[in-house]
C-alpha cells in the first residue's frame, strides 16, 4: 500500500499534481496496489474527508486514462468558473420525467408487472448473495494490479463529475449540473457516494440500498433514465437491473 501519512496539507506522500477543478482548486493523484488494497486506500482516504477536504476518486490503471480526464477542465479551470449551488439546478425528479419520455413507447418497461412480481418472489436470495459479495470485488476499476486514486478538493463526492468538467454522458445530454442534481439527489436517498471514475463510466457504493423490490425497481427506471446504454452494458431488462440494487455496488456507462 502507498505510505497514508498525512502531509500538513491533509494529502498522503507520494501524491503528484493533476489538474485543477472549475474553482480553480489543485487536484491530486496517487498510485497504489489494485484490488482488496486500492480500496482499502480509497476508505481510508474518505475517511479523513471532512478533515482534509479532498474526496477520493479511483481512476483505474491507465495513465492515459488519467490525463484524458483533464482534457478540458484544465482549460476551464482557468477562469474558475465554479459549479452551481445544487439548489438552483434542475430537480433530480424533474429531470428523470425528462428523460424517460414516453414509457409507453418504451421496450424496456412495456412488461412492469410481471417483473416486478419475479423481483419480489426473487428479492431475499439476491439481497443475501449480494450481502455476501466484498465491496472491493465489484468495483471494476481496483481490478488491476496497479492504479490511480486521485484527491479532488470537494464538498462531497456528488459535487465531483461537475468539478472535473466530465464529459462521459454528455452524448446523452447529461452534464455537470445535471450529475450534480442526480448524485447529491441519490446521496440524499441512499448513502451513494462516488468510489470510482472512467472515461465514461461512474461507480457508486451506496450505504442504504433499497430495501423492498417495489423501491428497487423505481431505483432502476431512474438508473435508466439517467444512462440508457445500462440495458446494453450491464443488464438486459429493467428487472435485472433492479435486482442489482439490492447490492452496495452501482456502475454506469454512458460507452
Amino acid at each position: 500500500m502507498s505510505d497514508m501519512r498525512a502531509t500538513g496539507a491533509g494529502l498522503p506522500d507520494g501524491v503528484e499534481m493533476w489538474c485543477k477543478t472549475l474553482r480553480g482548486d489543485q487536484a491530486w493523484i496517487l498510485e497504489t496496489d489494485g484490488g482488496k488494497t486500492a480500496l482499502a486506500t480509497w476508505d481510508l482516504l474518505r475517511e479523513g474527508h471532512r478533515r482534509s477536504g479532498y474526496w477520493p476518486v479511483i481512476l483505474g490503471p491507465d495513465r492515459q486514462v488519467v490525463d484524458q480526464l483533464t482534457w478540458r477542465v484544465d482549460v476551464l479551470s482557468q477562469q474558475k468558473p465554479g459549479i452551481p449551488p445544487v439548489s438552483t439546478v434542475r430537480p433530480a425528479p424533474e429531470l428523470f420525467v425528462e428523460w424517460m419520455g414516453d414509457p409507453a413507447e418504451d421496450d424496456y418497461l412495456n412488461d412492469v408487472p410481471r417483473h416486478l412480481a419475479k423481483l419480489a418472489a426473487d428479492e431475499a436470495s439476491i439481497r443475501d448473495r449480494l450481502a455476501g459479495r466484498p465491496d472491493w470485488a465489484a468495483v471494476r476499476a481496483v481490478q488491476h494490479e496497479r492504479v490511480f486514486v486521485a484527491l479532488v478538493p470537494a464538498t462531497a463526492s456528488w459535487e465531483i463529475p461537475a468539478l472535473l468538467a466530465w464529459s462521459g454522458a454528455e452524448g446523452e445530454g447529461v452534464s455537470g449540473p445535471e450529475h450534480l442534481s442526480v448524485l447529491q439527489f441519490w446521496h440524499e436517498g441512499y448513502g451513494a457516494e462516488l468510489v470510482a471514475m472512467g472515461l465514461e463510466q461512474l461507480e457508486l457504493l451506496v450505504r442504504r440500498p433499497p430495501e423492498d423490490a417495489r423501491s428497487a425497481f423505481e431505483l432502476a427506471v431512474q438508473h435508466y433514465a439517467y444512462c440508457p446504454a445500462l440495458m446494453d452494458n450491464l443488464a438486459p431488462a429493467m428487472g435485472a437491473l433492479a435486482a442489482t440494487l439490492f447490492g452496495r455496488h452501482w456502475y454506469f456507462d454512458w460507452s
